[in-house]
């Protein structure tokens, strides 16, 4: 299990996030306070650093220097407003360091702690692959997850992360965003999604010429054949029902991505 070490003022804010990610992961509370992180880094080095900017203390820029200079491999994510951001900029041109913006829901700190999470594995994968014997196995397929629901994304996750790579967003405009960096080899996409929902994100994934062949998959919690009908007009590879199980799943992207390789 990935280790966070999760640093800032003791809230309902601060909470909130904690219980949700102690959910997925080991994380060790710490105050903003620049030798109680030295201390709690002698006792147990993080995978990924999540810093809380709400009512920061004077030690905040001090803590992700320390990081910066010291520790340099392990992603930091910075949570807070535009105005709280404001005065780490300079840290935020660095790759090591991640901004999310306040107001966000858990969902969306969930998915990018994923997403950063799966980003440095998989930097060391391709230094590895370099060494990797001819008859290794192939480097697994990038599943693409599109869902507003924490509970959904998390549910499927722990799904499909053992036989698949996966990264995860809460919104169309998120999983735009996400093709642009890194080209999913197949999407599953929620299709009552507020705002943009699964119908316009997939239209506007179409609108892409170097996404418009990935194929999408729409899960949907709805059963009625009207609803059906108007989800198969999209021409989705496939649609599945909420809530899918892991063999359903896996294989639907077995079969979509074998038709894919015939052609």
């Amino acid at each position: 299990m990935k280790k966070i070490l999760f640093i800032g003022k003791f809230n309902t804010v601060y909470q909130d996030i904690h219980d949700e990610l102690m959910q997925c992961y080991s994380v060790q509370a710490c105050v903003d306070n620049l030798d109680m992180v030295k201390g709690m880094l002698k006792i147990k080095m993080p995978d990924i650093v999540i810093v809380s900017l709400i009512a920061m203390g004077r030690d905040i820029n001090k803590i992700l220097r320390e990081f910066k200079i010291k520790f340099p491999t392990i992603p930091v994510i910075c949570i807070g407003t535009e105005a709280e951001q404001a005065h780490f900029s300079e840290f935020f041109e660095d790759s090591q360091f991640h901004a999310l913006t306040r107001p966000i829901s858990n969902a969306e700190i969930l998915a990018e702690v994923l997403n950063v999470s799966n980003s440095v594995s998989g930097a060391s994968g391709e230094d590895a692959s370099a060494a990797r014997p001819s008859n290794a196995p192939e480097e697994k397929r990038l599943v693409l997850l599109v869902d507003d629901n924490a509970i959904q994304l998390r549910s499927l996750y722990k799904i499909l992360s053992d036989k698949y790579d996966v990264q995860m967003a809460t919104s169309g405009m998120k999983a735009l965003t996400m093709i642009g960096k890194k080209k999913p080899d197949i999407i599953f996409l929620d299709y009552e999604m507020p705002i943009c929902d699964g119908r316009m994100t997939l239209q506007m994934i179409r609108e892409l010429d170097e996404a418009k062949d990935i194929p999408v998959v729409f899960l949907t919690g709805m059963k009625d054949r009207a609803h059906i009908a108007s989800v198969l007009e999209l021409r989705p590879e496939g649609y599945l029902i909420k809530p899918a199980s892991r063999e359903k799943l896996v294989e639907t992207i077995e079969k979509v991505l074998g038709r894919q390789a015939a052609f």
